[in-house]
C-alpha cells in the first residue's frame, strides 16, 4: 500500500540542522518515509500570524531553501509537484516531496508573487493559519468575508495548477471560495465537526462542498480534532474517515497526519509505523476504499 500525506511541519524542524531530514527527531525522516511505504509527504513551508508583510515573505524563501537542501541532501527523496512526477519517482525508488504553503501572508497584497510560488514547484496553497492575515480571517472568526484581495487570490489560482487549501480557513471565507473557486478545492488537514465541535473542522455542509468540486479532505492525526483529548487512537481515525465518506463520498477522504506539528499522544512513534494504520483501515474499509483514502484521491486531485 502507498501513502500521500497531504501535510507536515516538519521543515520548520530543520532550520538547525543543517538540512538534514535523516536527523530530524520528530515523525519524519526519510528513511521512515521509506519504510512507511509512502508514495509522496507534502512539506508546509508554514509562516506564524505573528511574522507579517515583507517578513512573512522572506521567511518564504528561507524555508523554500530549506526545502531544497533537504531533499538535494537525501538520496531518498526528490521533488514532485504533480501525480505524473510522483508515479515516475516512485518507479524510480524514491519518495516524492511536494511543497505546500500554510498561509499566504507572504503574497502582500501582491498577486503577481503567485507565479513566483509556481515556479517553485508550490501545489498547494493554504489560504490563512490562526490569525487574520492578507486573504482574510482564520476559523475563529467565521462571519468575516474574504478580503477583496483574498478574492483576487482565489481568481488567479483559478488559472493555475495550485489547489486552494481551506484549513485554517473561517467559514465565510469558505463560502467565498467555493463560490468562486473552479477547481477542486482541498482540506489539506481537517477533522468533522459533526464528530469533534472545534473551529478548525468542517461542517457537513463544508465537507459536501468540498466533494462537489472534486476536491479532498485529508484527515489529521492530531487529538485536539478529533476527540478533544490528548490521545489519538486508530479507531479516531476510521471514525473520522467514515463520517468524511458517509457525507462526501468515497472520493473525498484522504490523509493529511500534521506530522511533527502536534503534540499529543499518538498510536504510531512516527511515519514508519504507518502500516500498522493500513491494516486497520484494510481490514474496516477494504482493499480499493484504503487505496482510495491513503493515495488514489490525493493523486487525482494533484492531477
Amino acid at each position: 500500500m502507498n501513502i500521500v500525506d497531504l501535510h507536515c511541519d516538519t521543515l520548520l524542524k530543520l532550520k538547525n540542522k543543517d538540512y538534514s531530514i535523516s536527523e530530524n527527531n520528530g515523525h519524519i525522516t526519510d528513511k521512515r518515509l521509506k519504510s512507511g511505504g509512502y508514495l509522496a509527504q507534502c512539506f508546509a513551508v508554514y509562516t506564524s500570524p505573528k511574522i507579517c508583510g515583507e517578513d512573512a515573505y522572506q521567511h518564504f524563501k528561507n524555508q523554500c531553501t530549506i526545502f531544497e537542501q533537504t531533499v538535494n541532501n537525501s538520496e531518498i527523496l526528490e521533488k514532485a509537484i504533480d501525480a505524473k512526477a510522483v508515479i515516475e519517482n516512485s518507479n524510480k525508488g524514491k519518495v516524492s516531496a511536494i511543497l505546500t504553503v500554510e498561509n499566504a501572508e507572504l503574497l502582500n497584497g501582491k498577486l503577481d508573487r503567485i507565479n513566483e510560488l509556481k515556479n517553485n514547484g508550490i501545489s498547494i496553497l493554504g489560504l490563512i493559519h490562526n490569525g487574520e492575515n492578507c486573504i482574510g480571517f482564520p476559523h475563529n472568526e467565521p462571519n468575516s468575508p474574504l478580503k477583496e484581495f483574498g478574492k483576487e487570490v482565489v481568481d488567479t489560482l483559478n488559472s493555475t495548477n495550485i489547489k486552494i487549501d481551506v484549513s485554517h480557513l473561517n467559514f465565510s471565507g469558505f463560502c467565498d471560495v467555493k463560490t468562486l473557486s473552479k477547481n477542486p478545492i482541498i482540506a489539506t488537514h481537517s477533522g468533522c465537526r459533526e464528530l469533534c465541535e472545534h473551529t478548525r473542522n468542517l461542517y457537513d455542509s463544508q465537507i459536501k462542498d468540498i466533494a462537489n468540486s472534486g476536491g479532498i479532505v485529508g484527515v489529521p492525526f492530531y487529538s485536539l480534532f478529533l476527540n478533544g483529548t490528548d490521545n489519538t487512537e486508530i479507531s479516531d481515525i476510521i471514525t473520522h474517515l467514515e463520517h468524511l465518506i458517509k457525507i462526501g463520498g468515497e472520493d473525498v477522504a484522504a490523509i493529511g497526519t500534521d506530522f511533527d506539528g502536534m503534540d499529543c499522544n499518538l498510536f504510531l512513534k512516527d511515519s514508519s509505523e504507518m502500516p500498522i494504520l493500513l491494516d486497520a483501515l484494510t481490514e474496516k474499509f477494504g482493499t480499493n476504499l484504503t487505496e482510495k483514502i491513503c493515495y488514489k484521491n490525493a493523486l487525482r486531485v494533484l492531477g
